[in-house]
């Protein structure tokens, strides 16, 4: 048996260099305000509909028909650097909206039985087909499953995104809804391509970086303490303290372990601990503490700041005093900064310990805001304190560390579904969930056991509506409960199936299931349909 081949990746992270030394401070400072103008004039032209899909090499030109860098003393190849990493910025800021609206388009128009029959036929024939062979196998496959109406109108909203979204008139009103415009007041760097300057060493820990200025021929000249020479793009950025740093991509090579695992895991993410897994393990427990701990501190500082600020309008001799020392947002920023490192490492640190080798994870989609009853004051200060962002990313850096896969799921309702059964059957209390049969279970191990399960869920998409999800789930319940022998009337004088599911489960049986007649469960995700169960007679059952 030969040994397993290693497999590298590349992670590619910004490194911040400090500037020791400049040759002309206020040259740069000037260069800075003018690079400016291009960056406000790119996003008040392209930064709407009429820069959407735009290729940031052609905006350029269309800029120079407002505005000429000649005009504002601003060398041309600076103009163009400022342009187009302004146009850069505008494009992932669209790429960000299509994630939505390519959702809405799905929920609009979602997935039909004639295409997941064509997916499951692709599956099946495609080995060892590549290339020409796999395009026709494609065109065989829409030939013997022809599309409908739904996916045909779906795929041409799909192309309308891409090119122009205003000559859809729902598209455009999502499009209003998900994509506003922009604009920006960054008046403190400068962007430059390899010609626009030169490195070489000085010492062990010292380069000089000469960069171009306003005047033809002669540099600018930074003394940096760093130990490698500088390549690509990089940003001369003055931060807020006024000090000059340099910010420059730099790729690392990571060697992954040999190996593909079949294992599968689970992910709830929590408040009070970071994590929790389908096995039962607990990662960053403690979290909620330090969250609640900044939460709390934030607050008070903020009351104290109001009072501050009060005491200073009603006494307007120490007016300026008091706004000059005491209601600075730079001490209150650094402070910020450090709680929010302290917490990322918390939680990166526990993540690196629990997941070591390959595995496939299942996580929540939680980019949507909570939107839910109004909840105190002091519960709404914690969830806008809750790092859930932070949370996601942590995943994201482990999992390229370990060569492991992350796959997103739809989160409705995973707190209360049964995990044994796949039922609404039960209720969750606090840090527990206790089952239709007396059993009782941790909440969030049940819940990151249904997100491995709903990973592999073929009915419940990733961007199908929380009314469309329960609508399966009370499905599956109601077919659950005729298997057992009981009704949904017996299930609800029980005890055995929340009441705020009563209307529903109430309408699907009888729909579904006349009088005299029961259904056997029947937990087939690959089925496509979730309200068409097989139905046998009293007989057949026993």
């Amino acid at each position: 048996m030969g040994k397993n081949k290693q497999q590298k990746t590349e992670y590619t992270y910004t490194q911040v260099i400090p500037v020791v030394c400049c040759s002309d401070e206020t040259q740069i400072n000037q260069i800075m305000h003018l690079c400016g103008i291009p960056r406000a004039l790119t996003y008040n032209k392209l930064g709407s509909l009429q820069g959407w899909g735009l290729d940031w090499k052609k905006a350029d030109p269309i800029i120079r028909t407002i505005l000429k860098p000649e005009d504002i003393g601003l060398p041309s190849k600076l103009w163009e650097w400022s342009v187009n990493d302004t146009m850069k910025a505008i494009t992932a800021q669209q790429e960000a909206a299509k994630v939505f609206l390519s959702r809405e388009i799905w929920r609009k128009y979602p997935i039909q039985p004639s295409q997941q029959q064509r997916i499951k036929w692709i599956e099946i024939n495609k080995e060892n087909k590549k290339g020409e062979e796999l395009k026709v196998l494609k065109l065989q496959s829409l030939e013997l499953f022809p599309p409908c109406t739904v996916e045909i109108e779906r795929n041409r909203l799909l192309e309308l995104l891409d090119k122009n979204p205003a000559q859809d008139k729902w598209l455009h009103r999502q499009f209003r809804k998900q994509y506003l415009r922009g604009h920006t007041f960054v008046r403190n760097q400068i962007v430059y391509q390899g010609a626009g300057y030169s490195c070489k060493r000085i010492t062990r820990n010292t380069i000089q970086l000469e960069v171009a200025g306003l005047i033809k021929g002669k540099r600018v000249t930074l003394k940096l303490r760093c130990r490698h020479i500088i390549q690509g793009q990089i940003r001369l950025r003055s931060n807020e303290h006024g000090l000059l740093e340099i910010h420059c991509t730099r790729t690392k090579t990571l060697i992954l372990p040999p190996g593909k695992s079949p294992k599968k895991l689970g992910i709830d993410k929590g408040y009070t601990e970071g994590y929790y897994t389908s096995e039962g393990t607990k990662i960053a427990d403690g979290l909620g503490k330090l969250l609640t701990a900044k939460t709390n501190r934030i607050s008070k500082t903020n009351r104290n700041r109001y009072r501050l600020f009060a005491h200073a309008r009603n006494n307007p001799a120490k007016s300026g005093t008091i706004r000059k020392n005491n209601l600075g947002y730079k001490t209150k920023k650094r402070r910020l900064q450090r709680e929010k490192a302290t917490i990322q490492n918390f939680i990166r640190r526990d993540l690196r310990l629990n997941i070591t080798s390959p595995v496939e994870i299942f996580c929540e989609d939680l980019t949507q805001p909570i939107k839910g009853k109004q909840q105190a004051k002091q519960i709404n200060r914690k969830l806008n304190q809750w790092m859930k962002g932070e949370l996601q990313a942590s995943i994201e850096k482990i999992s390229l560390e370990t060569g492991s896969t992350i796959s997103v799921v739809n989160p409705a309702y995973t707190s209360q579904v049964d995990n044994p059964t796949g039922t609404l059957l039960g209720r969750r209390e606090g840090d527990r969930f206790i089952r239709y049969t007396g059993d009782v279970i941790q909440a969030d191990w049940n819940a990151s056991i249904n997100i491995r399960i709903r990973g592999q869920d073929k009915q419940i998409t990733r961007y199908m509506r929380s009314s469309e999800v329960q609508t399966i789930l009370v499905g599956r319940t109601v077919q659950y409960l005729h298997s057992i022998g009981y009704s949904v009337a017996a299930a609800l004088d029980l005890g055995l199936l929340p009441s705020k599911f009563k209307t529903t489960a109430l309408e699907y049986e009888s729909k579904y299931y006349p009088q005299g007649w029961r259904v056997r469960l029947s937990f087939d995700l690959g089925d496509s349909s979730p309200l068409s169960p097989t139905c046998y007679s009293h007989d057949q059952i026993k």
